[in-house]
């Protein structure tokens, strides 16, 4: 008989502004020289859609004809299984 085995995710918490940092870091680490003015936008939290998702999600970015858009997709698409924004950090 196999069964099924459930995999427990775990997302370190963060306070919004440093998971904003971390993100906002690995674009800049990784985006096209040639275009300097796009950001990530700020991430916000939401009631994960089910016990496996991410409780954040960011705004959409704006398209940039040098695929920055992507490459914000593309990290958070990582960045979302590695955290969680803390509601309640300590002050």
């Amino acid at each position: 008989m196999i069964r099924a085995r459930m995999e427990q995710h775990h997302r370190r918490l963060l306070p919004g502004p440093a998971l904003y940092a971390i993100l906002e870091g690995e674009f800049r680490r990784r985006r096209p020289a040639i275009c300097t003015g796009c950001r990530v936008p700020l991430p916000y939290w939401r009631r994960p859609p089910d016990d496996v998702s991410a409780n954040w999600f960011i705004g959409t970015p704006s398209e940039c004809p040098h695929g920055c858009h992507v490459l914000i997709a593309e990290i958070l698409t990582k960045l979302w299984t590695q955290y969680d924004i803390d509601r309640e950090p300590l002050q």
